[in-house]
């Protein structure tokens, strides 16, 4: 039983391991380990039953492997489950509220905006929608509260494609064309996202802050490949032709957006690194990628903090559709802003949840 259960800790801490690690692996180059990085919450539910197991068994150099390997995963670990809850801000700090939102268009629903409204938030950042009849002028329902929005955010805009920006103060749109790619089709533009970005220069006290709104590559699995991950995650597939689908549809999607978003994390980070930019910058908004993936690094850097990770409690999710139970929406600051508070509501219409987060300048 001792030597069973070296070998199964040692197997679980390598999966715990590469999970935790692959991020740090292009996906350009080789896509296949970030689909193991994606399964890291499942992973780590792994990890602590063989943890559970090895005390119940007192199998204890099992155990000690395993606790190494959580011990190395860590950096990984906190960006998924952080611990550290809300803080108090100084008493000369100004506090404002952010909130990040893909609204899925608003689903033709009045509860997504009736929540926006009701958390008051300063500066509101919405992905898969526009201020145009589609989603918000012309819907009957939602004529009420399109006045309350005009009344509360006095300054919004469409900023590019699906990007908008609701806001409490004046703010002008930076002009980039370097963060900005079309639809894959002209002929089909519904087809899926893209990646978009758009900056937004303000002011708060008198100090210059830019916000970037991003909606990176989705992953464009059709309602079919929809039906058949739910297969999947309930153990109900039938022989090797759904296994053999599974390969060669949803987990050849998933490779091809992670290279398609490692290209854009790219181009948004070098958007980042010129030396015009503001000291204080956030970037929120759909990233299509979880915590310590590569996109996720190479977008934070070593120079942006996460909102999430530094006051946040417990692990957290973001998109709550088709049992992809996953937090792939993410707020990222620098500068001299500290994040205060961390929520993420279950709440409003969308297959993705709102974040907010307060925010201390001094």
């Amino acid at each position: 039983m001792k030597f069973l259960f070296k070998v199964i800790a040692t197997l679980t801490a390598v999966v715990l391991l590469v999970s935790a690690y692959s991020g740090w692996i292009d996906p350009r180059t080789w896509a296949w380990p970030a689909i193991a990085g994606l399964a890291f919450p499942i992973v780590i539910a792994g990890v602590m039953i063989v943890v559970l197991l090895c005390l119940l068994l007192r199998q204890w150099r099992a155990l000690l492997i395993l606790v190494v390997a959580i011990l190395l995963a860590w950096p990984v670990i906190r960006l998924h489950m952080p611990l550290k809850g809300s803080k108090e801000a100084s008493p000369q700090a100004t506090t404002f509220r952010v909130m990040t939102y893909n609204v899925a268009g608003f689903d033709l629903e009045t509860k997504t905006m009736q929540y926006i409204l009701a958390q008051d938030a300063d500066f509101v950042l919405l992905q898969e929608t526009s201020l145009g009849p589609m989603d918000f002028t012309d819907l009957p329902q939602h004529v009420d509260l399109r006045d309350e929005i005009e009344q509360k955010y006095p300054y919004h805009s469409h900023g590019y494609h699906d990007l908008t920006i609701l806001s409490k103060l004046p703010y002008t749109v930076y002009s980039d064309t370097t963060l900005k790619q079309g639809f894959g089709s002209p002929d089909d533009i519904g087809s899926e996202y893209h990646f978009y970005a758009k900056a937004f220069d303000l002011k708060v006290v008198g100090k210059p802050l830019r916000i970037v709104n991003v909606h990176l590559q989705s992953i464009g699995l059709s309602h079919d490949d929809k039906e058949l991950y739910k297969k999947l995650t309930r153990n109900e597939l039938e022989g090797r032709s759904d296994m053999s689908q599974v390969r060669h549809s949803i987990l050849t999607k998933l490779a091809g957006a992670f290279r398609r978003r490692a290209g854009e994390a790219s181009q948004l980070r070098t958007f980042l690194n010129d030396l015009d930019m503001p000291s204080n910058v956030i970037v929120c908004g759909d990233f299509n990628d979880t915590p310590g993936s590569y996109c996720y690094r190479a977008v934070r850097g070593k120079d942006f903090n996460d909102a999430f990770a530094e006051c946040g409690r417990w692990p957290t999710f973001t998109f709550n559709r088709d049992r992809f139970y996953f937090k792939i929406d993410h707020i990222l600051y620098r500068g001299g802003l500290k994040a205060m508070d961390y929520r993420c509501d279950r709440a409003g219409g969308s297959d993705h949840y709102p974040q907010l987060v307060t925010f201390a300048l001094e």
